[in-house]
C-alpha cells in the first residue's frame, strides 16, 4: 500500500514540474502587457482558483474515464507517461510547448481584457499534461488518506500559482531569461524522471496482469 508522505510529495512534485507557474510568469507578463499590477494580481487569483478546480474535478472523474471508455489504468499510465516524457524534452530543451498553449493562443490572449481562465489556466497552466498526471495519481489513490494528500497538492500548486502570478514582475526580474532557462531544464529533467516511472509501472502491472 501506499504511503501518504510519499504519495503527497510525488504528487506535489509531479504537478509542480509540469505546472511550471515560474516559467509561464514571462508569457503570463507577454498577454497582459496593458493590464496594471492590481488587474495581475486578480487574474492570479482566479486562475488559481481555476486551475483547482479543473484539476479536482478531472481528479474526481478520473476512474469514471477508465469505466466509460473501457481504458485501463495501465494504459493510461503508459499514455500519460508518454506525453509528460515529451514535454519534459520539450522542456530540458528549453523549447516552447505547444501540447500548453499555441500561438494562436497566445494572440487571442492579447486582445482579451481578462486571460485569467481562458488561455491562463486552461490550457496554459492545467493543460493536457497536468489533467493526465492527475488522472493517472487518481488511480494510486486507494484510501481516503492518498485523496486527501492528491487534493492537499492539488491545493497547494494553486496557491504557488497565485504567488508566483501575482509576483511574476519581480519573478521575472529574479530570475531574468538565463535563470528562466535553467529552471526549466531542471523541472524538465525531474518531469522526464517521474514520466519514465510511470511508464515503467504500467509495463510491469500489464506483464504482472498478462502472467
Amino acid at each position: 500500500m501506499t504511503s501518504v508522505f510519499p504519495f503527497f510529495i510525488t504528487a506535489f512534485v509531479s504537478l509542480f514540474a509540469i505546472i511550471d507557474a515560474i516559467g509561464n510568469a514571462p508569457m503570463f507578463l507577454s498577454i497582459t502587457p496593458h493590464n496594471t499590477h492590481a488587474d495581475r494580481v486578480k487574474m492570479a487569483g482566479k486562475a488559481a482558483v481555476a486551475v483547482f478546480i479543473i484539476l479536482t474535478v478531472f481528479a474526481l472523474l478520473g476512474n469514471r474515464i477508465f469505466y466509460f471508455f473501457g481504458i485501463t489504468i495501465d494504459a493510461f499510465r503508459i499514455a500519460g507517461g508518454l506525453i509528460l516524457l515529451k514535454i519534459s524534452l520539450d522542456m530540458v530543451e528549453a523549447k516552447s510547448l505547444r501540447t500548453r498553449h499555441t500561438p494562436e493562443e497566445d494572440q487571442e490572449g492579447l486582445a482579451k481584457d481578462d486571460v485569467a481562465i481562458i488561455p491562463l489556466a486552461m490550457p496554459m497552466l492545467s493543460g493536457p499534461g497536468a489533467i493526465s498526471t492527475v488522472i493517472v495519481l487518481t488511480a494510486q489513490a486507494t484510501s481516503a488518506g492518498l485523496w486527501g494528500a492528491l487534493l492537499m497538492a492539488i491545493g497547494l500548486n494553486a496557491g504557488v500559482v497565485y504567488m508566483i502570478l501575482s509576483s511574476s514582475t519581480r519573478v521575472v526580474a529574479l530570475f531574468k531569461e538565463t535563470g528562466m532557462r535553467i529552471l526549466t531544464r531542471i523541472l524538465g529533467i525531474v518531469l522526464a524522471s517521474i514520466a519514465i516511472q510511470f511508464i515503467l509501472t504500467g509495463l510491469r502491472s500489464y506483464m504482472t496482469a498478462a502472467r
